[in-house]
């Protein structure tokens, strides 16, 4: 659900807006874990690589949204590792973090 949340928190939007519905997220798991119901979305590599640029466009918008400064340095180190990062699991780790970092933009 992190995925979602972080989307949706990112751009103010409706379910689905902005690639934000968990199943995008969901189905990179599936087919990170061998699922074969998952082959007509592309590759694992292909599906990492969308998630990863709808995240990079929500930590942006974050940026251009006046963040505190702890808020603007936590999105940047979340930016720089998202670059490396080639698991869902960490991808979890980091929209978790994310998550947190981002609570006050949650009502706004």
């Amino acid at each position: 659900m992190c995925y979602e949340v972080f989307i949706r928190r990112a751009f103010k939007c409706d379910y689905d807006a902005h690639n934000s519905k968990n199943s995008y997220f969901q189905n990179l798991i599936e087919t990170e874990n061998g699922a074969t119901s998952t082959k007509h979305l592309g590759s694992y590599d292909k599906q990492l690589a969308a998630i990863k640029k709808n995240i990079e466009k929500a930590i942006d918008k974050f940026l251009k949204s006046k963040p505190t400064e702890n808020e603007a340095l936590n999105l940047n180190a979340f930016k720089t590792k998202l670059a490396s990062v080639y698991s869902t699991s960490e991808i979890k780790n980091l929209l978790d973090q994310g998550v947190v970092n981002t609570t006050r933009f949650r009502d706004l």
